[in-house]
């Protein structure tokens, strides 16, 4: 990962906890019945569309990620898939060749060519 992106994450994650801490704040007030000012209000919608935004694409990301992993769990059946009938036909071939090599073997000792 680079410096760059290692700094916007964290300044993304500065901005996202003085946003959360500021929703915190606006919650409260508003639970303890105080009436926000029009500037609070509009801050406090501000901050919550900007937690649903997040949430949002979080969510994509994470449907993204489990696609992709789907995908690498399919190709890695067909490759196991793969591996074990390369994996049989290469026990074949040696048993092929150890008739074979016995057939031989028993041909010369019998005394044929």
């Amino acid at each position: 990962m680079t410096r760059r992106t290692m700094a916007e994450r964290r300044r993304r994650a500065t901005d996202r906890d003085a946003r959360r801490e500021s929703l915190l704040v606006l919650l409260d007030r508003a639970q303890r019945g105080s009436t926000l000012t029009t500037e609070e209000a509009a801050l406090l919608r501000a901050h919550v569309t900007a937690e649903l935004s997040e949430a949002d694409e979080l969510r994509r990301t994470v449907a993204g990620q489990q696609t992709a992993i789907q995908r690498a769990r399919g190709q890695t059946r067909a490759a196991e898939a793969a591996i074990a009938e390369a994996e049989a036909d290469a026990r074949r071939a040696q048993a092929d060749a150890d008739y074979h090599y016995d057939r031989a073997e028993d041909a010369e000792g019998a005394g044929q060519p």
